[in-house]
């Protein structure tokens, strides 16, 4: 089984809602103005509410100025209302997950730092679309649910290889599925339209190195998922989080995007502190406790 082979198996189980196909569909076409995405998004009051207090959030700088997807659109852009929208239909997607299955609630907490600090980097880099490696960041273990749902016995042999302390997790799918989280993630993501700019970092996560195209995007998505592990715990107990040691290739990531171990510290402390913000907009039912 090929990792679209599997993402084809689960595609009716994990589809975007119609609006926000028809959101991404008006994004596409060369002759879409502002006001046609908003008159989509405009359909759904719920979904306008959340892309507006995502857009009113420290992350991307509202303060609460951001009344009207008017202007939101005017202040962050089509692109990022477009990946605001994807990024709260995509939480919602995943809902239907067996809670005995995984804990979504230290999922989406992962989820989310991994999104913020992918924000945080690209932003620091002035990126072009930057905003986009938000929802990078916020799929990149969707993969991992895909595994959960469609073959949850080798699951549990992925996890009792782990816990023998043979293998990494990472090496563990590869062994019993054939292939990691990443590459079943970046397919469903493929399956659902989006753009290589968002699928390629997924894909790459683990080997940034190996990508094609979107290198920068790659190194970025690779620290912020290793970053993330240190850092997500923290929201619930709101300890210290860990100093941040990274990989070699995290190293080679850092050189390419010219941050320093400093700059990494000044990224953990704000994804801290904005995180917890974000989580609550986009899963308010995940339950945040300060120890």
């Amino acid at each position: 089984m090929t990792p679209q082979e599997l993402a084809g198996e689960v595609s009716s189980l994990f589809s975007l809602p119609d609006l926000v196909i028809r959101a991404c569909a008006v994004m596409d076409s060369p002759t879409a103005t502002a006001q046609d995405l908003i008159e989509v998004i405009e359909m759904d009051a719920n979904l306008v509410a959340t892309v507006l207090r995502l857009a009113n959030s420290a992350l991307y700088a509202g303060r609460g100025n951001i009344a009207t997807l008017n202007r939101a659109v005017a202040l962050i852009g089509q692109n990022a209302v477009r990946d605001l929208v994807l990024a709260t239909a995509a939480v919602d997607t995943f809902r239907g997950i067996p809670k005995e299955a995984v804990d979504m609630d230290s999922f989406w907490e992962n989820s989310t730092t991994c999104a913020v600090i992918a924000r945080l980097i690209a932003g620091r880099g002035r990126m072009r679309d930057g905003e986009s490696l938000f929802l990078s960041g916020l799929l990149h273990s969707v993969g991992r649910l895909v595994f959960l749902a469609r073959l949850p016995v080798e699951c549990g042999e992925v996890l009792a290889l782990v816990r023998s302390g043979e293998l990494s997790l990472n090496d563990a799918e590869v062994r019993v599925f054939g292939f990691s989280h990443a590459e079943v993630g970046a397919a469903l993501l493929e399956g659902w339209g989006l753009p290589a700019r968002l699928t390629l970092p997924v894909r790459y996560q683990l080997d940034p190195a190996a990508a094609p195209d979107y290198p920068r995007e790659c190194a970025i998505l690779h620290l912020a998922a290793e970053m993330a592990c240190d850092i997500a715990p923290c929201l619930k107990t709101m300890l210290e989080a860990e100093t941040y040691v990274p990989d070699p290739l995290a190293v080679d990531c850092m050189q390419l995007l010219g941050l320093t171990p400093a700059a990494l510290t000044e990224i953990s402390l704000d994804a801290m502190a904005a995180s917890l913000e974000i989580l609550e907009i986009i899963k308010p039912t995940t339950s945040v406790t300060y120890c």
